[in-house]
């Protein structure tokens, strides 16, 4: 297994810790002086160079790289975790308060064909049943029943349990929440679902019925509140799809239409605070699906050829409490935030060698 010793800027890898480097106000950006909560957004480029902001004018670099781009980038308490490209290996922060931090090799089995950044999810105070609450981490294996799971931030010393649940029939390879709480994964292989509503209740098969059977490209899941949507991505023409009834039946979306024929080269897609649900794609720029019912264009700000690659978003609070949501997206020509839930972009002045940004988180 590798080992990555990665010097940056940071005083420590924690969000916490990145979330109180000081910020002016500026273009319409917020600051500390009124915001009680900031956001912290993880972002990294084409050479595999990780960076963070919590404000959009002011960023922070990881300067050490081995030119591997990152496909996935995750946060558990004070340690952060990455995935390289193409890769099976899930490495994890030492956490150390200092300027180099080692990225060490947690887990060395990850389901290869596990998809990007939702390979892995963190669920904060999940486990509840002990004095303490704990964050838990499910991510998507090769071994058994496609789950394994951690309770303690992906410390490399600590125990990856598999998961044993009868319902766990095939492998996994993407996991998303609910706004209910339900754990939601979905395997694109077979294109099952299966859901956990609680800690305490073993996951559950659900019928998945009219998904489409796995095709050239490939299917991941988010959601959007309680919905659960199944995005085709990687030039598959499958579509999107969304289940209102926990995985038990999808129906489809209406295509997003360029010159009457459907486009296939979507790349990711998300519901920002389960508001709106955006899809991004490689060639034709990025779309909103309105309350009508239909996919209109939203690149307003965007480049020119701009390729989006990756989409997040986040929230911050003010001192009035009231709170402000943007959403991020990386493309080939830079990384852009949208103040609106993603009807107008701006392009962030990120100061790097490459403005090709293959992943927000």
């Amino acid at each position: 297994m590798r080992r990555f010793n990665i010097a940056y800027t940071l005083g420590c890898v924690a969000l916490a810790a990145l979330t109180l480097q000081s910020c002016n106000r500026s273009g319409g950006l917020d600051n500390l002086n009124v915001i009680t909560k900031p956001y912290s957004l993880l972002f990294s480029d084409a050479k595999g160079l990780i960076y963070s902001t919590n404000d959009g004018q002011r960023f922070e670099v990881y300067t050490g790289s081995d030119g591997i781009p990152v496909q996935t980038l995750a946060t558990s308490g004070e340690r952060m975790l990455m995935v390289k490209q193409g890769g099976t290996i899930l490495f994890v922060s030492d956490g150390a308060n200092d300027k180099f931090p080692n990225f060490n090799p947690t887990y060395d089995s990850i389901n290869l064909f596990a998809f990007g950044p939702s390979m892995i999810i963190n669920l904060p105070g999940y486990n509840d049943s002990g004095a303490v609450k704990k964050d838990r981490i499910y991510l998507a294996s090769r071994k058994g029943s496609g789950i394994v799971y951690q309770d303690y931030n992906g410390n490399n010393d600590s125990t990856w349990f598999q998961v044993g649940d009868p319902a766990l029939t095939d492998k996994v390879t993407s996991f998303a929440r609910q706004a209910n709480g339900t754990i939601v994964a979905f395997d694109d292989v077979s294109r099952k679902i299966w859901i956990k509503p609680d800690l305490a209740t073993a996951w559950i098969n659900k019928p998945a019925t009219n998904l489409p059977a796995a095709g050239n490209g490939q299917m991941y899941i988010i959601t959007q509140k309680n919905d659960i949507i199944a995005v085709a991505v990687n030039g598959n023409t499958d579509g999107i799809w969304r289940s209102s009834d926990d995985g038990a039946t999808f129906s489809k979306l209406p295509d997003i239409m360029v010159d009457n024929v459907p486009l296939k080269d979507i790349t990711c897609a998300a519901a920002p605070f389960g508001k709106v649900l955006i899809a991004c794609t490689k060639n034709h720029g990025i779309w909103r699906f309105s309350a009508q019912g239909a996919w209109e264009s939203a690149s307003v700000g965007l480049k020119e050829g701009a390729e989006v690659y990756a989409i997040s978003y986040k929230n911050n609070t003010f001192k009035n409490e009231k709170t402000g949501e943007y959403v991020f997206v990386g493309t080939n020509r830079g990384l852009y935030r949208s103040d609106d839930l993603g009807q107008n972009w701006v392009r962030l002045d990120v100061t790097s060698i490459n403005n090709t940004f293959t992943e927000v988180h």
